[in-house]
């Protein structure tokens, strides 16, 4: 049987981004480049951040990730995440536990859009013949560094980079978990040993993750668009209960 969430989802929602409307924009984003490794976690610790609408993988894992746009409605810039992997219904989302970007009008704009919990901070990406790489600096301090070691090219539809679900508030809405699904065109793809240099909970203001076992490495180039939600759910209900499909999709 899976396990589901024993988040408080009310006081999560105290500090929670507040979405303009269900019905943003599309932002293009050509050019990206993304690595992102995935480690094991403690279940116990996972269990406690997932809202009761979702269920931790069995065993938990999450993924951090850096990515690099070079072009978006609001300039270029760099974005980290760290998420937890969790199923609504039987399907695999990424749950967003905390977001960083080195550009405040895309922080701003990714909030208000699609319910990112994000914060500034500097935020790198690194592509080198031996390793891609990215961090989040917080305060002068390293908070996250994430490492794909000796990079191998693999098929792009190898790769399973699994949609967003962002636990959120809606202006003259009640709160709901927003799914979001960014489209990828892929270019390239590559798969190598991760490595998770330094991972500051603390600083970069996460709870709930405690990396046990590393997984495995991607990275890809990709174009991507970001398109306005196609589904939300109510955080404390079943997901197969409570998903509903907007209109506007």
């Amino acid at each position: 049987m899976p396990f589901s969430g024993t988040l408080d989802v009310s006081a999560a929602l105290a500090d929670a981004p507040v979405m303009k409307s269900l019905s943003p924009a599309t932002w293009e984003l050509p050019g990206a480049e993304l690595v992102q490794i995935s480690y094991e976690v403690d279940e116990a610790a996972a269990l406690a951040v997932t809202p009761p609408a979702l269920h931790p993988s069995i065993p938990p894992y999450a993924t951090f990730s850096a990515a690099h746009f070079p072009s978006s409605p609001h300039g270029p810039f760099n974005l980290a995440m760290v998420r937890l992997i969790a199923r609504a219904g039987i399907r695999p989302r990424g749950l967003l536990l905390g977001a960083y970007t080195d550009n405040e009008a895309v922080a701003d704009g990714l909030a208000e859009g699609w319910g990112y919990r994000i914060r500034t901070a500097e935020v790198t990406y690194q592509r080198r013949y031996e390793s891609i790489r990215g961090s989040v600096e917080i305060d002068g301090e390293v908070a996250l560094e994430v490492r794909l070691d000796d990079p191998e090219p693999v098929a792009p539809g190898d790769l399973e980079l699994f949609d967003n679900l962002h636990l959120t508030k809606v202006a003259d809405a009640d709160p709901v978990i927003v799914q979001v699904d960014p489209t990828y065109e892929y270019h390239s793809a590559d798969r190598g040993r991760a490595e998770l240099a330094t991972f500051d909970p603390d600083a970069l203001g996460i709870a709930g993750i405690i990396p046990v076992y590393r997984v495995v490495a991607v990275a890809c180039k990709a174009d991507l668009a970001l398109h306005a939600p196609r589904f939300v759910m109510d955080p404390v209900k079943p997901a197969v209960e409570g998903t509903k499909r907007l209109q506007s999709s």
